[in-house]
């Protein structure tokens, strides 16, 4: 028995293959892990990209907060040609509404699909793209909209708008391919993207 037991630890015959397969277990899992990484960036990225094109449409067309198109900022010791007095309006497409203000669901359609007017999340010219034709996910629900008075514009009948207008997109997750049933879902939730920019004057649109 005592010569069955040391040519059974002097046999390294098996060795070589279990260490092969603990090996190949850790590559697989790293080089997975990888994917997921570049693949979750990407995502991200993508996900940026569409805010961007979102907010540049924002401060070019009719603010979806319907109000400041008639706001003339007059009032309470303000007079035309005067600094435009702080005004914060905040809109939601989840809700359909803005604080302060009313909702125009045009203009939220026109930053979602972009100004080609076709209400569709589909491919189109660059001049031509809303946010959900970069990132087809992306819903009215997922969108954000807000106009910030800065000071720089100026009150009057009209007044010149110029506020700091901010598109957030939020509730969006990451689509794993390989670990998306192992990954719980509070991983997969993507951070808040939001992009700021100084808008034009508001009033007239284009």
């Amino acid at each position: 028995m005592r010569g069955f037991f040391q040519r059974f630890q002097a046999d390294q015959s098996g060795a070589s293959a279990a260490e092969f397969s603990l090996l190949a277990t850790v590559m697989i899992v790293a080089t997975v892990g990888m994917v997921e990484l570049a693949v979750g960036f990407f995502q991200y990225h993508e996900v940026r990209q569409a805010a961007h094109i979102g907010a540049r449409i924002a401060i070019t067309h009719d603010p979806v907060a319907a109000d400041m198109n008639s706001m003339t900022g007059l009032g309470n010791s303000v007079n035309a040609g005067d600094a435009m007095p702080a005004y914060l309006r905040v809109c939601s497409g989840e809700s359909a509404s803005c604080t302060g203000g009313t909702y125009n669901p045009a203009a939220m359609s026109t930053i979602l699909y972009g100004p080609d007017g076709d209400n569709a999340c589909a491919s189109t010219t660059k001049l031509r793209m809303g946010i959900c034709d970069v990132q087809q996910d992306i819903r009215p629900r997922h969108v954000t909209v807000e106009y910030q008075g800065t000071g720089l514009g100026i009150a009057g009948n009209p007044a010149t708008l110029s506020p700091v207008v901010t598109v957030r997109v939020t509730g969006m997750h990451f689509n794993l391919i390989l670990l998306d049933a192992l990954v719980p879902n509070k991983l997969k939730q993507m951070p808040t993207v939001e992009v700021t920019m100084l808008a034009e004057d508001l009033r007239t649109g284009s």
